[in-house]
């Protein structure tokens, strides 16, 4: 009998197995769209003004697997580079001849103090720190990474986290079967 068990053990844990893997790769198609969406909706929202590119570029959608990132796509990826550092409130007045979105002679002064890095570089960070909570097998992780995104958001309401989220909810429920997405402060 216990060689049957082994057995039958060893051919469950395999199917198992195959299984998760197969919901790891459906998990990484949906981050690669998700993230896709996540700059769409703030490339279309006509309030939204990309004057270094570091807000679009700290966008991440990262999936971990037990606990372990195993994927991110990053929106980095996918746009053009930032043209400089972030701004930072300490700095006072930028004067951009060109600004990522095209647009001369643009002027802004930010209400934000950052480290002055790249967008990307907050991405990274993030995806590397973020610890899920709970015992799930896969959490997908939207992250505004740069400093000032919540300010954005709050003020202006163009980062396009709530159109990313309210689809993140209905093709996470349609096509991956989940039964609820959870905002986590972070």
């Amino acid at each position: 009998m216990s060689a049957t068990n082994t057995l039958v053990n060893k051919a469950f844990e395999k199917y198992r197995k195959q299984m998760e893997d197969e919901v790891e790769k459906q998990c990484r198609s949906f981050c690669v769209e998700l993230c896709r969406f996540a700059v769409w909706f703030r490339l279309r929202d006509p309030n939204a003004h990309n004057f270094t590119g570091n807000l679009i570029n700290s966008i991440v959608v990262a999936l971990y697997r037990k606990k372990k990132p195993v994927y991110a796509s990053y929106a980095n990826d996918i746009m053009p580079k930032a043209i400089s550092g972030k701004m930072t409130n300490s700095h006072g007045r930028y004067l951009f001849r060109r600004d990522y979105d095209s647009e001369e002679l643009t002027t802004y002064v930010p209400e934000v103090e950052t480290d002055e890095s790249l967008g990307l570089n907050d991405a990274i960070r993030v995806v590397r720190s973020y610890k899920p909570v709970g015992n799930n097998m896969f959490d997908i992780l939207v992250a505004y990474s740069a400093e000032y995104a919540e300010f954005v958001e709050n003020e202006r309401a163009s980062t396009g986290f709530l159109n990313t989220y309210d689809h993140a909810r209905y093709v996470g429920i349609k096509f991956l079967g989940l039964p609820k997405l959870e905002i986590i402060p972070f």
